[in-house]
């Protein structure tokens, strides 16, 4: 890859409190995209942004080793599940590149994990709303867990691999104790008749 895109609203700030992206590559790449993206479009950060990032930055190791080590166990948990269609984790055994990804990531999986329930639309939302813990939002990585809803008849859905085409749940684990996790999971599974 020539150009490496990254948000840094999501983990690598990990407060929730800031607006920011990057772009890495040759310095003869970036010299482009300063004269055009910077000077004709303004496409530039904040100072306060870049500072609350900056912050956010110097314990990303830290908070990544701790949200990676919980997400294998809720992932590990929601595997175990009846009610559970499928889960996506590159850290599961039963993940089709998982060996590839053990190899790449050297057992920090990441924090970000996708799966289904059985049951259809009504237990989906029913599951959504159950849930005490976790929050539902529409921007995922933060120090606190949150989840996201992609339903059937989202409009693109034909361009996703079969297991998601049904409805899917995106989940990034925040830094809240496992246990406090999977028990909001487990709750509200069974809140959702699904246990």
């Amino acid at each position: 890859a020539d150009l490496e895109i990254h948000s840094m609203t999501k983990y690598i700030n990990g407060h929730g409190d800031a607006l920011g992206g990057c772009v890495l590559g040759s310095k003869e790449l970036l010299t482009t995209i300063k004269k055009v993206a910077m000077i004709n479009f303004g496409g530039v950060i904040s100072p306060f942004n870049a500072w609350l990032i900056a912050r956010g930055l110097t314990t990303l190791p830290l908070r990544m080793a701790q949200h990676c080590v919980t997400a294998l166990a809720v992932a590990k948990f929601l595997e175990s599940r009846p009610a559970v269609r499928f889960i996506w984790y590159p850290g599961l055994e039963s993940h089709p590149q998982h060996e590839r990804a053990k190899a790449l990531m050297k057992g920090r999986y990441s924090a970000m994990l996708a799966f289904g329930l059985h049951g259809g639309e009504t237990a989906c939302r029913s599951f959504l709303s159950a849930l005490r813990l976790i929050n539902h939002a529409v921007s995922l990585g933060d120090v606190e867990s949150l989840i996201t809803y992609t339903a059937e008849e989202t409009e693109g859905m034909e361009r996703y691999p079969e297991v998601f085409r049904h409805g899917y749940f995106r989940l990034s684990i925040g830094l809240e104790d496992g246990k406090d996790i999977i028990d909001d999971l487990r709750q509200a599974i069974e809140a959702a008749g699904l246990a």
